[in-house]
């Protein structure tokens, strides 16, 4: 690597365009003091990044700009260009400064970073500039460095300079983050102690708050059931009163009506008395008469009655006898004809029986003697047969075996060209399969890097929320604990608690302003920050009493019925310089307190500085005004104004806790965004691993049939190889099976004469079956017979029991007859009687019931009309009573409905009665007083401290979770810097090692013996151990550089230089008169020694001296032709003296 060319315009004394090339070994720049060498290494250093003053010999960057001369005028901007070099590539890199733009930098003609210089240079081998940049008195400069100093050196030759950088970054970050550490564990020891502190308080205040809002709750739901009661009883009432209002007015309608009707029927009942009595007592004689007639035909009555019945029954059962003998006399003459009949077929049955036995046994004697005959011939035969059969079969399974070899040899041959074919296709599937699997795990390596890079910003957004949260909340608790008034405070809580019956706002609280307005507003407002809005008086009055009777302080209310909206002042236009605005028209206000807020700030106006206000004043103005400083210009004349240090008010805070909040919602807005990408993204990369594990499992299923279908190609090949050797022995086998065929065919036809005919079958079957029939018969006929003769003799028996019954049942109906007869006499004499009595008590007794019947229906009548009359009365009263009752309870039910809503509605705004189920009254009434009851037990409580509590826990998760980010980056960071100390250490010492041998043989090499070496300094820190350098000329001791003379000092130090860059490999090094303190010996010595190092680095080299400019291999020349502008020209060395 090489530089070809150094482009300078307008470059310190550089004034104009100069263009230097410069050969790739060694390249000499002469001319006399003051001319601008050096700004040639000046320029190398600016365009590889160096800014340091002292190095570029400037005080300012307006010192790099060429400052004019007689003939040229001051450039505007300085620029230095050159072009790297190694092989074939070839990269430019430009510097430019002016005035108005400043410093750019290019690479490749691409602006870059003087941060991004630092990779292009150690790219190009050049981190090494500082080092290898040897500029006047640099050379002392290294003989008097102090050894720490001589190693920053080193270390920045070799690169070991970013070690110690990243090094000494990490070590801060250590250090930052055990403070860090070290912070937050003091912060959570404060926090855990405050939390132990509230730890009663909070598990109290949690008890009571779980009772407040159960009995909110319960409470809400007894006022709704209370409230639906009373507007369903209310309606029950209106209907109940309705209807008791018709029903009054029928009452008195009906009870007039009854009293006219018993005066009527009390005046009938007196007429009809007398002929009553009258009748009464000839009915008695009569009743007499009767009752005696009625005993006696009473007794003949029953007594006949028995008869008849008796009668009707014997007939009844003569005529059941007589039908049973009727049937018994039949039954038993059909069972005799069954007997004889019977006994005919039994004797034909056993003769029958016994021919067809005796025909059986002539037919088993012919059967024999045939069989007997053809038994021989039947066995030869049979014995042919067999063998032709067997032959027979034998060839057709031969037959079968060749056709199924035939069939395995095409089955076969087509399987192995199956085979073939899908071996073509798996291995193609196969091959398409892997491309889409190795697509599909790119695609889900794609997607699982999403995922964790959404799942660290979702994490990072989760903390910033947190941590949000509980800046809000620490905010709120400062603004309620330290800044509102103890006696606001108490209010406050105690309305959260539901211990006041009252809601108070403080007026900070309903109001909201941009955050120009917060100090006018604090300033104005004053302590009046803190006036309570109420309802009303007596909202108030609930307040004051509830400060007294606690002693916990005084506050001033302003109750909405009382408060008188003030309006801005005419005349004041609202466009006027200096002029903000009415603080109506500027501040947010909760519609519920527009009222109260415009009584307190509704006139006031907000001016941009106290000369606006002092002029409104001046001119007229009335009204409050303040400025945005905070200068208060009262009505009656007062201003007030000033600055204290204190803190933020509450308004500040308040406006703060919305900012806050607003972040903190986009930031869950992000979060919701963020999780929403990573479900997605989380689908997405289940589905690529879905899809991979599918693409691997057909794949793995593709290789399986692929093995499968090569197995079954050489299974194929080797059935083939059978299926042909078994063709081969079938076709030997049917040779044989023919011959033998043909063998046992000829003898059969030899044996195939007449033989005996086997005898008829048919005829057999005949005789057998006419045999079992002719039994079958015989055995039934006997049954029968038997049965016959049982049935028969049963028959007669039951006879003789019907006929005995129907005798005895004759003569008792005999004997009825002739008592029925006698009855019936007695019986028709006494009805006669009877009649005539009962005629004429019918008379009688209709005369009276008809007298009887018109008295009980003229007292039922009056009854009736007495009882209606007293029920209508009655009825009246109590409908009266009802509707005075009804009126009460409607009265009282409103009442009671009113008072509810003025107490409960606004708290528990009703949701009307359709579905509330009144009968969980009595139940939610004992919920809420138990509830209130454990309340009292539970005592006063602070619910303050379970926001604090909240607000605790969150602060020390956060904290934890900052523990452990701290304590993991606390150990990467130990692990880097043990990684970079074990690294630059081993390059560092193996880099001295080095240096130390290539130094002492050059050293040797220009004293012409002696020896000279670099030692580490002693020292606990390896980073902080210096280079010394020991050198001992020949015939001295060994002493320190400093110790040396100044020939001694410039050789070694050129030694130690030299010896440096060879062993870094430094491709380039530019000596600014180094050889300028050398003798002539020494001179030739070092000259020699650039000669040769220029042949393995590019050396550019300023110098007077003749024997170094001898030895370059490139020549130039710089001169100043007119003071403050230098010339670039050639130059031969026999014309420099």
């Amino acid at each position: 690597m090489s530089i070809g060319r150094i482009h300078l315009k307008g470059f310190k004394s550089f004034g104009g365009s100069h263009e230097i090339a410069l050969c790739e070994n060694f390249t000499a720049v002469v001319g006399p003091n003051g001319c601008g060498k050096s700004n040639i290494l000046d320029a190398l250093r600016w365009v590889l990044g160096d800014g340091n003053p002292g190095r570029l010999r400037i005080l300012k960057q307006g010192d790099l700009l060429f400052q004019g001369s007689i003939s040229l005028p001051p450039a505007a901007s300085s620029e230095v260009m050159i072009h790297l070099r190694e092989e074939e590539k070839v990269s430019t890199l430009r510097r430019r400064f002016s005035n108005e733009e400043g410093g750019i930098l290019l690479f490749e003609g691409r602006r870059i970073r003087l941060a991004d210089l630092d990779e292009i240079k150690r790219r190009w081998r050049l981190e090494g500039d500082r080092f290898s940049f040897i500029s006047q008195g640099e050379i002392s400069e290294v003989i008097q460095q102090k050894p720490l100093q001589r190693r920053m050196h080193l270390e920045s030759l070799f690169g070991i300079d970013l070690y110690r950088k990243q090094r000494e970054e990490a070590a801060l970050k250590l250090d930052a983050a055990f403070l860090e550490l070290q912070r937050i564990i003091t912060l959570q020891s404060e926090l855990l102690t405050r939390k132990e502190v509230i730890a009663d308080p909070v598990l109290r205040a949690r008890e009571a708050k779980a009772v407040i809002d159960d009995l909110e709750r319960q409470k809400s739901r007894l006022y709704w059931i209370k409230r639906a009661r009373s507007e369903r009883a209310i309606e029950g009432i209106e209907a109940e009163l309705s209807d008791l209002g018709a029903q009054a007015r029928a009452a008195s309608f009906w009870a007039s009506g009854w009293n006219r009707a018993m005066e009527r029927l009390e005046g009938t009942l007196d007429s009809a008395a007398g002929g009553r009595s009258a009748m009464a007592v000839r009915l008695a004689g009569l009743e007499g008469d009767l009752d005696g007639a009625k005993k006696r035909l009473y007794a003949l009555s029953t007594s006949l009655a028995g008869s008849l019945e008796r009668r009707r029954s014997l007939q009844d059962d003569l005529a059941r006898e007589n039908e049973g003998l009727t049937g018994v006399r039949a039954r038993l003459e059909e069972l005799q004809e069954e007997a004889d009949l019977a006994g005919e077929e039994e004797k034909e049955a056993s003769r029958s029986f016994q021919e067809a036995e005796n025909r059986w046994e002539q037919y088993r004697g012919q059967v024999k003697q045939r069989l007997d005959a053809i038994k021989a011939l039947r066995r030869e035969r049979a014995a042919g047969e067999a063998a032709l059969v067997t032959a027979r079969s034998r060839a057709r399974a031969l037959g079968l075996s060749y056709l199924e070899a035939l069939d395995e040899i095409s089955g076969a041959e087509e399987r192995m060209t199956a085979s073939g074919r899908e071996l073509a296709a798996l291995k193609k599937d196969l091959e398409d399969k892997s491309r889409a699997e190795e697509e599909a795990r790119g695609v889900q390596r794609d997607a699982y890097a999403a995922f964790q890079h959404s799942a660290a910003s979702l994490q990072k957004v989760s903390r910033e929320i947190s941590a949000l949260e509980g800046q809000v909340e620490t905010l709120r608790e400062t603004a309620f604990t330290r800044l509102y008034p103890p006696a606001v405070q108490h209010l406050v809580a105690a309305s959260r608690l539901g211990r006041i019956d009252a809601s108070p706002r403080p007026l900070a609280d309903v109001i909201t302003c941009p955050e120009r307005l917060v100090t006018a507003l604090e300033s104005f407002l004053g302590a009046r920050q803190y006036l309570l809005f109420v309802k009303d008086i007596d909202e108030a009055g609930r307040c004051i009493a509830h400060l007294k009777a606690r002693s916990a302080g005084r506050a001033t209310f302003l109750p909405r019925e009382s408060a008188r909206p003030r309006t801005p002042a005419q005349g004041i236009a609202g466009d006027r310089k200096g002029i903000v605005g009415w603080a109506r028209d500027l501040l947010g206000v909760e519609n519920e307190w527009e009222r109260c807020v415009l009584h307190v700030l509704g006139d006031l106006l907000i001016v941009e500085d106290f000369d606006t206000a002092r002029d409104l004043a001046r001119e007229g103005y009335r009204g409050p005004a303040v400025t945005l400083e905070g200068d208060v210009f009262q009505p009656g004349g007062t201003i007030s104004g000033g600055r204290v240090s204190k803190g933020p008010g509450v308004m500040e805070i308040r406006r703060e806790i919305q900012e806050k909040e607003k972040t903190a919602g986009d930031l869950k807005a992000e979060k919701a965004r963020l999780e929403g990408s990573m479900a997605a993204l989380e689908r997405e990369e289940e589905s690529a691993s879905g899809l991979l594990r599918r693409l691997s499992d057909e794949r793995r299923s593709l290789e399986e049939k692929l093995r499968l279908a090569e197995a079954a190609e050489g299974e194929a090949g080797r059935a083939l190889s059978r299926a042909e050797g078994r063709k081969k022995e079938v076709e030997a086998a049917l040779s044989n099976c023919g011959r033998d065929h043909l063998e046992i065919t000829t003898r059969l036809r030899e044996l195939g004469g007449d033989a005996p005919e086997d005898p008829d079958p048919s005829g057999e079957v005949e005789l057998v079956r006419a045999l079992e029939e002719s039994r079958t018969r015989a055995e039934v006929a006997a049954e029968r017979s038997g049965n016959a003769v049982r049935l028969l003799s049963m028959a007669r028996e039951e006879l003789r029991k019907a006929a005995s019954r129907w005798d005895r049942s004759r003569r008792e109906l005999e004997e009825l007859e002739r008592t029925a007869s006698s009855v019936l006499k007695d019986l028709s004499e006494g009805g006669r009687a009877y009649h005539a009595s009962w005629s004429l008590l019918q008379e009688a007794l209709s005369l009276s019931q008809a007298m009887d019947a018109d008295h009980a229906g003229a007292l039922a009548a009056l009854e009736l009309a007495r009882k209606r009359s007293s029920l209508a009365s009655s009825r009246m009263e109590g409908l009266d009573l009802g509707i005075r009752q009804a009126e009460q309870r409607l009265e009282s039910t409103r009442v009671e409905v009113a008072e509810s809503i003025d107490m409960w509605e606004e708290r528990f705004p009703y949701p009307g009665g359709d579905g509330i189920d009144t009968r969980e009254y009595e139940r939610i009434r004992r919920n809420v007083r138990e509830l209130e009851r454990s309340l009292r037990e539970i005592g006063d409580v602070d619910l303050g401290v379970l926001s604090e509590d909240l607000s605790l826990t969150e602060r020390l998760e956060f904290l934890e979770d900052q523990v452990r980010d701290v304590s993991t980056g606390i150990e990467e960071l130990r692990r880097l810097i043990d990684e970079t100390d074990r690294q630059a250490g081993a390059l560092f010492l193996e880099s001295l090692k080095a240096i130390d041998r290539k130094f002492c043989g050059l050293f040797q090499r220009l004293f012409g013996g002696g020896e000279a070496h670099l030692r580490l300094s002693d020292g606990d820190n390896p980073w902080e151990a210096g280079v010394e350098v020991i050198a001992r000329p020949p015939g001295k001791r060994p002493q320190h550089l400093a110790q040396l003379s100044g020939g001694e000092q410039s050789l070694s130090a050129i030694s130690l230089l030299f010896a440096a860059m060879e062993v870094a490999g430094a491709p380039i090094a530019v000596l600014d008169e180094v050889d300028a303190s050398l003798d002539e010996v020494n001179l030739r010595r070092f000259s020699e020694l650039a000669r040769e190092y220029s042949r393995s680095m590019q050396l550019i080299c300023m110098t007077h001296r003749r024997a170094t400019m001898e030895r370059a291999d490139l020549l130039y020349g710089i001169t100043m032709p007119e003071p403050g502008l230098s010339q670039v020209v050639g130059v031969r060395v026999e014309d420099w003296e």
